[in-house]
């Protein structure tokens, strides 16, 4: 996927518009993908916002249905029409309704998500319940050693927002190669960043921190092997992404840490392997690296930040 591209549908993504609907009027409605990034073989899950700026009665098929017209690039897609139970409901002027719906992906683009990967979804006549979300494809049957590893993305969808990793295969071959399969293979989805020290890095990539009753292990788990190190000339600067190890650089498995600044200081003891690019979430960086922490160290998040995702954007070598 051109870079370009991928961020003008990641802004996208963000967006939702918020209106009075022409249909129902004095009912504000809004639609919003929660994940505004996601993988052709998961699921999207949205929230239905409905708002009563005064008396109405909403129906039913808003209530507990799912009415979406869907558009892949510039061709329409399919239809989707669950009708809602039960009968209409009259509320009261200010009254809030939230609800949450979940879709596979593959009911929304059956037949794969088109070259660019965008998806408009619109509720039928009504103002302000539509989105707009980006699906990356399934790449599950790609061979790694099909992939073009300077021009491949990974892009790390948090409950904060999205970061978008390149990477530097020429400095660290076999250290991007095991990020990337392990992304491919769904290793790091449901994982948290267990980690958090601000002006310092933050660290994920631990399976273990999947359960919250493995609390104590967090921070010693892997993917049940380890890689050489490849301590190269990057510097560990704001932005980096680096393998995290226990003592030495051989040690290294699945867990990694984003450089929240400068930390030249690891540079001869760490494998330093790609960074987040520029436009690619150094702000979701900055909110990831400011949320409270306790515990020993300072360093665990009082709130989850979920690395919901790790999504592969193959870029294939040229034969």
């Amino acid at each position: 996927m051109n870079r370009s591209l991928l961020a003008s549908a990641v802004v996208l993504s963000s967006y939702c518009s918020a209106v009075l609907s022409q249909d129902l009027p004095g009912l504000k409605v809004v639609l919003l993908a929660e994940q505004p990034f996601v993988s052709a073989i998961g699921e999207v899950s949205f929230k239905l916002l409905l708002d009563a700026q005064q008396d109405v009665t909403i129906p039913a098929d808003l209530m507990s249905g799912i009415q979406l017209d869907v558009k892949l690039g510039d061709q329409f897609g399919p239809l989707i029409r669950d009708s809602g139970k039960g009968s209409p409901v009259a509320v009261a002027a200010g009254t809030k309704i939230e609800r949450r719906i979940k879709l596979p992906v593959s009911r929304l683009c059956p037949n794969g998500p088109g070259p660019t990967g965008k998806i408009v979804l619109q509720w039928p006549s009504i103002n302000g319940g539509n989105c707009v979300l980006t699906v990356a494809a399934d790449c599950s049957k790609i061979a790694l050693d099909d992939l073009d590893l300077e021009k491949t993305r990974v892009v790390l969808v948090t409950n904060f927002g999205t970061i978008t990793l390149g990477f530097y295969p020429k400095k660290a071959p076999e250290s991007v190669k095991n990020f990337v399969k392990l992304a491919k293979e769904g290793f790091y989805d449901g994982t948290k960043f267990h980690r958090v020290i601000r002006n310092f890095m933050v660290q994920g990539g631990d399976p273990n921190t999947k359960d919250d009753s493995k609390l104590a292990t967090w921070g010693q788990g892997g993917p049940g092997y380890n890689i050489k190190g490849e301590v190269n000339d990057t510097a560990h600067s704001r932005g980096v992404i680096s393998m995290a190890n226990s003592g030495s650089p051989d040690t290294a498995g699945s867990q990694f840490f984003l450089c929240h600044r400068d930390a030249a200081h690891l540079n001869k003891g760490y494998t330093a392997f790609g960074a987040i690019e520029d436009g690619g979430g150094l702000d979701v960086l900055d909110a990831i690296a400011n949320v409270r922490c306790a515990g020993v160290e300072g360093s665990r998040p009082l709130s989850p930040v979920l690395l919901l995702q790790a999504i592969l954007l193959p870029a294939m070598k040229q034969k």
